[in-house]
């Protein structure tokens, strides 16, 4: 049960994709393929690394259209194939905020829930309204929904 303040520090974004969950797991988890779609329209990876095991490190800098680098940092704090992946993620500095991605069959396919829960309201607003999060994760979903339509389907 999600408290009223747990809400407001949290951005939460769902899509349903018609392809089986074990698909989106392998699309989200293996580097080949995450790196080709991971990120807001316009954005890149580079310098990726993932050592994909519960207390492994996942590193890449995100460039921006207009080059600018953001480097992410983050540590998988929980790892249940297919359906369930948790990390701590921020720039290696601190933490921003806690990503919970979960993957639920439906009859269509598989809903994916991206829940990102920062340490607080003001820090979730920030990210919100500064760096378009809700729009960015929406396109980050979609991009997915994309590679996996046009690459392992």
């Amino acid at each position: 049960m999600t408290t009223q303040n747990g809400i407001e520090r949290e951005v939460v974004l769902q899509r349903e994709v018609p392809f089986a969950r074990e698909l989106v797991w392998k699309a989200m988890t293996i580097p080949e393929h995450q790196n080709r779609w991971w990120g807001p329209d316009g954005f890149t990876n580079e310098n990726v690394t993932m050592d994909f095991r519960v207390g492994g490190a996942w590193t890449f800098d995100m460039v921006g259209p207009d080059g600018t680098r953001y480097p992410n940092h983050s540590v998988f704090t929980e790892i249940t194939p297919p359906s369930r992946l948790v990390f701590d993620h921020g720039d290696g500095q601190r933490v921003w905020f806690v990503s919970t991605i979960t993957l639920e069959t439906t009859p269509n396919g598989t809903l994916i829930t991206l829940r990102h829960m920062f340490p607080s309201k003001e820090s979730r607003d920030e990210v919100v309204e500064k760096y378009g999060a809700i729009e960015g994760g929406k396109q980050h979903l979609a991009k997915l929904e994309a590679y996996l339509r046009e690459n392992l389907s």
